[in-house]
């Protein structure tokens, strides 16, 4: 496998001699990202076409692996990290996601898409909530918080493992949305936390990571 993958890296170097030889390896090589990846480039694209003052509101990943991560290269997949993106100036939101070989594109999932996915009521209603802040709310951007990698892992530990054993073709999907978005009381500041939302076609297991601390939202 690995000799294939050397034929395809000179071959490519050889037919595109004016392209940046090390942009061609990486994008072949790392086409599976972890939503934190890809985020400082989101924010730039997003800063010069959408608005000066964006800030990343919200992530979601849909139909994550269980290391956390998507594959840009996969076109047979539906799996994705949607950066949700927040202007105060125009108190708007805009989406993005990743495109394997080229830079972050605008995105037709929005909120009312994203919560279309969510079959567990009880999430749904969560989530819905959260949604109707995030056009105000935004992730601080010196707040220290898991990738997408970790809090799985956090998730898998706390129940997702068992959940998924235990219902054949399990999905994952992940929110990442700012902490005092989801606390009542708004004393929760600098952070920003993961709802886990592991379902079948039946059944669904949703866990909110605040730090360490892993928590049930919803469960049948």
């Amino acid at each position: 496998m690995r000799n294939y993958i050397y034929v395809v890296l000179i071959s490519l170097i050889v037919v595109i001699p004016g392209c940046d030889k090390d942009e061609i390896i990486n994008n072949i090589i790392d086409s599976k990202i972890t939503a934190k990846e890809k985020l400082g480039e989101v924010l730039t694209k997003a800063k010069t076409d959408f608005s000066a003052d964006a800030q990343l509101a919200a992530i979601y990943g849909r139909e994550v692996s269980t290391t956390g991560e998507i594959d840009l290269a996969n076109t047979s997949s539906v799996s994705a990290f949607v950066y949700v993106m927040q202007s105060d100036q125009l108190q708007i939101n805009e989406f993005y996601v990743p495109v394997f070989g080229a830079g972050p594109v605008k995105s037709p999932i929005n909120f009312s898409t994203m919560l279309s996915f969510i079959q567990d009521t009880t999430a749904g209603n969560v989530m819905g909530s959260v949604f109707g802040r995030l056009a105000t709310v935004a992730v601080d951007p010196n707040a220290a918080y898991d990738d997408s990698p970790q809090a799985i892992s956090k998730a898998l530990n706390a129940g997702g493992s068992a959940f998924m054993n235990q219902n054949t073709g399990s999905k994952i999907d992940m929110f990442l949305v700012p902490g005092k978005s989801i606390d009542t009381t708004l004393t929760v500041s600098n952070t920003a936390d993961w709802i886990v939302n592991f379902y079948s076609s039946g059944n669904s297991l949703v866990l909110w990571i605040i730090g360490d601390n892993v928590t049930t939202i919803s469960g049948n």
